[in-house]
């Protein structure tokens, strides 16, 4: 998705293992979407993340020298001391130990087995009361639970190659911020965005009224601007698409990357993959199930792409591959009231 930067904090994760350093970050992006992730596999690198942008957090030691570990906390304690420094170890010196102990900015975790604890640890040091991320609900259902409930928060809401927040005081939209949009358009424009992840935050926010509008008056408008887009796409879109979660993997150039498909029809998809794919490149889609006997290959062009993913559509399908794609959508898959593609 197209990330608003002045909406997120800013992780920068250091490690001179690429590898790991990838893998890690890609954990870390499971337990929420308020976060940007910058990495560095050195030193200077990481340095000049610094200098460019403001980090609230980095994250380093998993392999990096003691030596060197403790050169750059000296100089971030220096140059950087409102940047939060968390060191992860694996049986740290006494004398390293003693070292950072001292310094205000730097928290150090040795023995780090559970996950968990780190990410706990990170949601407290940027203030967020993380109440965790819904899929499978509507925009417009979540926000009634939430006035029915009186509840204060802050909620992240991401689709397809777009995203936005939303505030909430005692349950009523205060105010909301979606790409150079701010308030009463930018929460409309999200109502009526399909198949959304939402994350929530709890924390208190002070932020200014932007929305002095009845939750119920957004609820019937966006129902207009939504039926007014779906008249408008009614003449391009000959097939039903289906909100769906299927586990792929497809080749580009003899590699293979592992993701999954969502937003589906019987000519095309769209794939969440982090890959870099250009729009108008063949790739060859490889669909398995457990409804299915076989794995099943097929052709797709990348139609258009976004940070976050590609959408594909089918090439050249046989009989039996538009067999195992209907399989998919009867058996994994639901239909999106009112939508086709």
């Amino acid at each position: 998705m197209v990330i608003d930067r002045n909406l997120m904090k800013t992780i920068l994760v250091l490690d001179n293992d690429p590898i790991m350093l990838h893998m890690f970050i890609g954990l870390l992006k499971i337990h929420g979407s308020f976060f940007q992730f910058l990495s560095a596999t050195n030193i200077p690198k990481a340095l000049e993340h610094l200098a460019q942008e403001k980090v609230d957090i980095l994250i380093t030691g998993m392999h990096m020298p003691e030596i060197d570990t403790f050169e750059l906390l000296t100089l971030l304690v220096t140059d950087y001391p409102k940047t939060r420094v968390i060191v992860i170890t694996n049986n740290a010196s006494s004398m390293f130990r003693t070292h950072i102990k001292h310094m205000a900015s730097v928290l150090h975790f040795d023995h780090t087995l559970d996950l968990r604890l780190l990410i706990k640890r990170i949601f407290a040091e940027l203030q967020i009361n993380y109440g965790g991320q819904v899929r499978g609900l509507p925009l417009a259902a979540l926000l009634q639970i939430l006035e029915m409930e009186g509840r204060s928060c802050r909620l992240m809401v991401a689709t397809k190659g777009k995203n936005g927040m939303i505030y909430l005081a005692d349950g009523k939209p205060t105010a909301a911020k979606m790409g150079l949009l701010m308030g009463k358009p930018a929460l409309l424009q999200m109502l009526t965005w399909q198949n959304v992840s939402i994350d929530i935050d709890y924390a208190p926010r002070n932020v200014s009224l932007e929305i002095n509008v009845s939750l119920m008056n957004l609820l019937l408008e966006s129902g207009r601007i939504a039926d007014e887009k779906q008249d408008q796409r009614t003449d391009l879109r000959k097939h039903t698409r289906y909100d769906c979660l299927v586990g792929v993997d497809y080749d580009i150039s003899d590699w293979t990357y592992q993701c999954y498909m969502y937003d589906m029809s019987e000519e095309g998809a769209y794939i969440e993959t982090e890959q870099p794919v250009q729009v108008g490149q063949g790739i060859t889609i490889s669909l398995s199930s457990p409804m299915l006997e076989q794995s099943c290959a097929v052709k797709a062009k990348v139609v258009r792409a976004d940070p976050e993913g590609i959408g594909v559509r089918f090439d050249d399908l046989t009989l039996q591959q538009r067999q195992v794609i209907r399989l998919l959508l009867d058996t994994r898959c639901f239909p999106i009231a009112g939508h086709s593609q």
